[in-house]
């Protein structure tokens, strides 16, 4: 990924100054004289890089990792596997978007968005081409954990991609387009995988990984084909932005302070920031693991009925980013969080007391609206707070720490569990540290402006 060449840094300039500001922030956007900016008619190339991420969302989240749900049950019938070999597999999984994304930070600054894109997205299909072919646990165990690692390495680049795309004031609902693919290949998958298992039988889970594979070939491509790192690269300026009479991108004032001095203020914002990511995966992924399981023993649902749940929670998730972006495009990024975060709360709260279809299916609903909300704001989030340089680092590092909190969900539920003979202590608790999350939000600052 090359970038125009930073300014010298003089003898008496604070080392905290090496990254220029303000001028230095401006010379990194700046256009070449031999390239001015393009005056765009009709559709903005941002969009088609939306596009692009939305079809990388699909494969890496919606497919890499989400529609193990699905296809783990046959998995576990037909090799056969017990429950300790599957959650492993599912841990696995979990592990390796953990070491992807902490490993993405050293990658970007060298090879850049659009090639750790389509190289993470190649590792995801060859890994689930391999898992349909597996007869074992542990080689499902390895291969399944590289799924995680392109997952993770794909989901940072992508979410890191779009913000450069887009002004501020168009970001949120930019970035909240992507939720559009993670809720396609849910509802994808909740209708493919049943109907490969009745048609199969006993090899339908392999049909399933193989079939899912084959689908996201062409999207990769297309992703390496229309995939450009910065708009320079286009000779266009962000969707929504204007530049001065010399083609120069002048940073808001406030954020040129905080990048001067990297200071307390922005640190701080940080540390929040993660703190939340942390507790929102702590809670959100003990109710994706165990919602079918708790509305068969715990509902009364049938198997059938129950599995519906998962189809309707890609049928929500198709609205939730675009809702909830264009909501904190309008009123902030801290208040787009919290109504995120409460929903879950809600989602929470009901399926611990409520009883009865109507309390159940408002629960999937509430979470289905919000799940995908959380990490696409909290992305817009850490572009406004941060410079585009700096904020590939920045969701690099608190992605990752969400990845911790979505190893510890699942365990911590399941002993829960164990001990209460119910789900309902976990969810209880999910709430109660997902209002913890809403009170640290209301303590963030303003975005510099």
């Amino acid at each position: 990924m090359s970038t125009p060449d930073q300014p010298s840094q003089s003898p008496s300039e604070p080392a905290e100054f090496a990254m220029g500001p303000p001028a230095g922030l401006a010379a990194r956007h700046r256009l070449p004289s031999v390239t001015p900016a393009k005056v765009v008619e009709g559709l903005h190339y941002g969009w088609w890089i939306v596009l692009s991420a939305v079809l990388s969302i699909f494969v890496c989240l919606g497919v890499g990792r989400f529609a193990l749900g699905m296809l783990l049950p046959a998995m576990g019938q037909a090799l056969p596997l017990d429950y300790v070999q599957m959650g492993w597999i599912s841990t696995a999984n979990f592990v390796g978007y953990l070491l992807g994304a902490l490993w993405v930070r050293r990658l970007l600054p060298r090879h850049g968005e659009r090639r750790l894109i389509a190289m993470s997205l190649m590792l995801i299909i060859a890994t689930m081409v391999g898992v349909s072919a597996s007869g074992g646990f542990v080689l499902i165990l390895v291969l399944y954990g590289c799924t995680g690692v392109g997952s993770g390495i794909a989901m940072v680049s992508t979410m890191a991609l779009v913000p450069h795309w887009f002004d501020r004031k168009w970001r949120g609902l930019a970035v909240g387009f992507l939720s559009v693919g993670f809720g396609l290949a849910i509802i994808l998958a909740g209708w493919l995988v049943p109907l490969a298992n009745a048609e199969m039988g006993a090899m339908g889970w392999r049909l399933g990984w193989g079939g899912l594979a084959a689908l996201c070939l062409p999207m990769v491509l297309f992703c390496l084909i229309m995939i450009r790192n910065r708009p320079l690269d286009k000779g266009l300026e962000p969707f929504g932005e204007s530049t001065s009479a010399s083609g120069e991108w002048v940073a808001p004032p406030g954020m040129a302070r905080m990048e001067a001095n990297a200071g307390p203020r922005l640190h701080k914002v940080i540390q929040r920031l993660a703190t939340v990511y942390f507790l929102f995966g702590a809670t959100y992924v003990v109710y994706g693991t165990f919602i079918v399981t708790t509305l068969v023993r715990e509902h009364g649902m049938t198997e059938a009925k129950a599995g519906q749940f998962w189809i309707w929670l890609g049928v929500f998730s198709l609205f939730c980013g675009p809702l909830l972006g264009a909501f904190s495009d309008r009123l902030g990024r801290r208040a787009g969080l919290c109504l995120a975060l409460f929903m879950q709360a809600c989602a929470y709260a009901l399926i611990s007391y409520g009883s009865g279809a109507v309390a159940v299916y408002l629960s999937i609903a509430l979470y289905g609206l919000s799940t995908f909300g959380v990490p696409l704001i909290m992305t817009a989030a850490v572009a406004d707070y941060s410079s585009p340089q700096r904020a590939a680092v920045i969701i690099g590092t608190i992605t990752a720490i969400f990845g911790v909190g979505q190893i510890l969900g699942p365990v911590l539920a399941g002993v829960m569990a164990d001990y209460s003979g119910s789900f309902t202590p976990a969810y209880l608790a999910s709430a109660a540290l997902v209002a913890l999350a809403i009170a640290i939000t209301l303590t963030l600052p303003d975005p510099p402006s």
